[in-house]
């Protein structure tokens, strides 16, 4: 097989350790709010979502208790963002073998982030994480409003910003995702996927592989485990 010409990339999860955190602002903020979402809860629903679409996921399944409007949701989203972006203050955790895999792989392929998190939140984390020149091109949430994963707009786009240097077909990348909305949308959108991290088998249902974390991986590498499935829909 030919080695993936672009790796698309969550920055949550992949390169940037953020589980905890976003559990823990999210079950702060609704807390505040008078309503209790159990860190199962979260693991089970939330988790890999952006932060209104985990609430919604929460109400759901009914993991929340009370429920919450519209309002009562938009209100807690805001609250969890900025429980989120005080706890990015305080410093960020790489998951294990992300910069050196970020080098070894740069020297082969375009990168780009193509993240569930907002613009403001990814400036944040690349910049403590000192990545920030590293990536070929960012798409965030605020890139893709109401069409955020599991839709596949996100991947789209970061394809269409590639290809104005060098034309790139969906086939010509590989995906890393954490969650099974990230490993989706990628799907949907006829790329191939690897799920990344330390995760239950019903979240990377989907993906066409599976690494623990990215120590040692090169191109040829994701290339073997990427598998070229069909996509998902």
């Amino acid at each position: 097989m030919t080695a993936p010409r672009a790796i698309l990339i969550e920055l949550e999860g992949v390169l940037v350790e953020t589980h905890a955190l976003r559990r823990d602002a999210l079950v702060r903020a609704l807390d505040e709010m008078g309503a209790a979402l159990s860190p199962v809860d979260f693991d089970d629903h939330c988790h890999g979502l952006p932060v209104r679409a985990a609430i919604t996921a929460a109400i759901t399944v009914r993991a929340l208790e009370p429920t919450l409007d519209a309002t009562d949701t938009d209100l807690a989203a805001v609250r969890a963002e900025a429980n989120f972006m005080r706890a990015v203050g305080t410093g960020l955790t790489l998951v294990d073998g992300a910069r050196e895999a970020m080098v070894a792989l740069r020297a082969g392929a375009a990168l780009a982030i193509v993240t569930r998190a907002s613009r403001r939140e990814t400036d944040a984390m690349l910049a403590m994480s000192g990545m920030e020149f590293e990536f070929d091109c960012v798409i965030c949430s605020d890139d893709v409003p109401g069409a955020e994963k599991p839709e596949p707009l996100a991947h789209q786009s970061a394809l269409a910003r590639l290809s104005r240097r060098r034309a790139m077909r969906a086939r010509d990348a590989i995906a890393l995702e954490d969650g099974r909305a990230g490993i989706v949308a990628a799907r949907r959108a006829g790329i191939p996927c690897v799920a990344v991290g330390n995760m239950p088998a019903f979240r990377a249902l989907d993906a066409d592989g599976y690494l623990p974390t990215l120590r040692g991986v090169t191109l040829e590498s994701l290339d073997a485990l990427g598998g070229r499935g069909d996509p998902v829909t």
